[in-house]
Protein backbone atom coordinates (compact mmCIF):
# COMPACT_ATOMS: atom_id res chain seq x y z
CA UNK A 1 0.00 0.00 0.00
CA UNK A 2 1.30 3.48 -0.90
CA UNK A 3 2.33 5.95 1.81
CA UNK A 4 -0.29 8.72 1.75
CA UNK A 5 1.04 10.77 4.67
CA UNK A 6 2.23 13.55 2.32
CA UNK A 7 -0.30 14.47 -0.36
CA UNK A 8 1.13 17.82 -1.43
CA UNK A 9 2.45 18.01 -4.97
CA UNK A 10 4.36 21.26 -4.38
CA UNK A 11 7.27 21.33 -1.94
CA UNK A 12 6.61 23.57 1.04
CA UNK A 13 9.48 25.57 2.57
CA UNK A 14 9.68 27.58 5.78
CA UNK A 15 9.71 31.29 5.00
CA UNK A 16 9.04 34.40 7.06
CA UNK A 17 7.89 36.95 4.51
CA UNK A 18 5.75 40.08 4.60
CA UNK A 19 2.22 39.35 3.44
CA UNK A 20 -0.54 41.90 2.92
CA UNK A 21 -4.01 40.36 2.95
CA UNK A 22 -7.43 41.87 2.33
CA UNK A 23 -9.39 40.18 5.10
CA UNK A 24 -13.16 40.17 5.54
CA UNK A 25 -14.30 42.43 8.39
CA UNK A 26 -17.88 43.38 9.21
CA UNK A 27 -19.18 42.71 5.69
CA UNK A 28 -16.29 44.55 4.02
CA UNK A 29 -12.56 44.18 3.48
CA UNK A 30 -9.69 45.52 5.56
CA UNK A 31 -5.95 45.32 4.88
CA UNK A 32 -3.84 43.29 7.30
CA UNK A 33 -0.05 43.06 7.33
CA UNK A 34 0.97 39.54 8.33
CA UNK A 35 3.93 37.15 8.08
CA UNK A 36 4.11 33.81 6.37
CA UNK A 37 5.09 30.59 8.12
CA UNK A 38 5.79 28.67 4.93
CA UNK A 39 5.17 28.84 1.19
CA UNK A 40 4.93 26.66 -1.89
CA UNK A 41 3.98 27.19 -5.51
CA UNK A 42 0.50 25.90 -4.61
CA UNK A 43 -0.23 28.04 -1.57
CA UNK A 44 0.78 29.86 1.54
CA UNK A 45 0.55 29.27 5.28
CA UNK A 46 0.42 32.24 7.64
CA UNK A 47 -0.49 33.33 11.14
CA UNK A 48 -3.46 35.68 11.63
CA UNK A 49 -4.74 37.47 14.71
CA UNK A 50 -8.38 36.67 13.96
CA UNK A 51 -10.48 33.85 12.56
CA UNK A 52 -10.98 33.61 8.77
CA UNK A 53 -13.75 31.28 7.65
CA UNK A 54 -12.67 28.32 5.45
CA UNK A 55 -13.54 28.80 1.76
CA UNK A 56 -13.05 32.59 2.10
CA UNK A 57 -11.48 34.17 -0.99
CA UNK A 58 -8.49 36.39 -0.20
CA UNK A 59 -6.57 38.98 -2.19
CA UNK A 60 -2.92 38.95 -1.13
CA UNK A 61 0.37 40.68 -1.86
CA UNK A 62 3.53 38.77 -0.99
CA UNK A 63 6.91 40.51 -0.89
CA UNK A 64 9.77 38.25 -1.98
CA UNK A 65 13.50 39.00 -1.78
CA UNK A 66 14.98 38.85 -5.27
CA UNK A 67 18.10 36.71 -5.79
CA UNK A 68 21.06 38.46 -7.42
CA UNK A 69 23.26 37.07 -10.17
CA UNK A 70 25.26 35.02 -7.63
CA UNK A 71 22.08 33.48 -6.18
CA UNK A 72 22.29 35.45 -2.92
CA UNK A 73 19.55 37.90 -1.91
CA UNK A 74 20.18 41.19 -3.72
CA UNK A 75 18.19 43.36 -1.30
CA UNK A 76 15.45 44.13 -3.80
CA UNK A 77 11.87 42.96 -3.29
CA UNK A 78 9.43 41.60 -5.84
CA UNK A 79 5.75 42.28 -5.22
CA UNK A 80 3.76 39.13 -5.92
CA UNK A 81 0.01 39.77 -6.12
CA UNK A 82 -2.09 36.63 -5.83
CA UNK A 83 -5.51 35.35 -4.90
CA UNK A 84 -6.40 32.28 -2.92
CA UNK A 85 -8.99 30.45 -0.91
CA UNK A 86 -8.74 29.46 2.74
CA UNK A 87 -8.61 25.67 2.88
CA UNK A 88 -7.78 25.19 6.56
CA UNK A 89 -7.54 27.19 9.79
CA UNK A 90 -6.30 26.13 13.20
CA UNK A 91 -8.05 26.23 15.61
CA UNK A 92 -10.91 25.08 13.39
CA UNK A 93 -13.53 27.25 15.11
CA UNK A 94 -13.47 30.85 16.25
CA UNK A 95 -12.23 30.96 19.85
CA UNK A 96 -13.07 33.86 22.19
CA UNK A 97 -9.90 35.76 23.06
CA UNK A 98 -7.78 33.83 20.55
CA UNK A 99 -5.38 35.99 18.54
CA UNK A 100 -3.25 33.21 17.04
CA UNK A 101 -4.81 31.38 14.09
CA UNK A 102 -2.80 29.47 11.49
CA UNK A 103 -4.31 29.80 8.02
CA UNK A 104 -3.64 27.65 4.94
CA UNK A 105 -4.50 29.20 1.57
CA UNK A 106 -4.53 27.52 -1.84
CA UNK A 107 -3.63 29.85 -4.72
CA UNK A 108 -6.47 30.35 -7.20
CA UNK A 109 -4.80 33.08 -9.27
CA UNK A 110 -1.17 34.10 -9.64
CA UNK A 111 0.26 35.70 -12.79
CA UNK A 112 3.08 33.85 -14.62
CA UNK A 113 5.70 36.52 -13.77
CA UNK A 114 4.70 36.38 -10.10
CA UNK A 115 4.85 32.57 -10.16
CA UNK A 116 8.34 32.83 -11.62
CA UNK A 117 9.44 35.06 -8.70
CA UNK A 118 7.89 32.60 -6.25
CA UNK A 119 9.61 29.60 -7.88
CA UNK A 120 12.98 31.42 -7.82
CA UNK A 121 12.58 32.29 -4.16
CA UNK A 122 11.60 28.74 -3.19
CA UNK A 123 14.57 27.34 -5.15
CA UNK A 124 16.87 29.79 -3.33
CA UNK A 125 15.50 28.69 0.06
CA UNK A 126 15.90 25.00 -0.81
CA UNK A 127 19.49 25.54 -1.97
CA UNK A 128 20.34 27.55 1.17
CA UNK A 129 18.70 24.97 3.46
Amino acid sequence: MADRSERRQAQRVDATLKLEVQVPVDGGQAPACLETLNISTAGIYFRADHYIEPMTKLEMLLELPVPGADGAVAGDLAAVPCEGIVVRITPEDEQPGCDNYEVAVFFTNIEPESMSHLEEHIAMLITAG
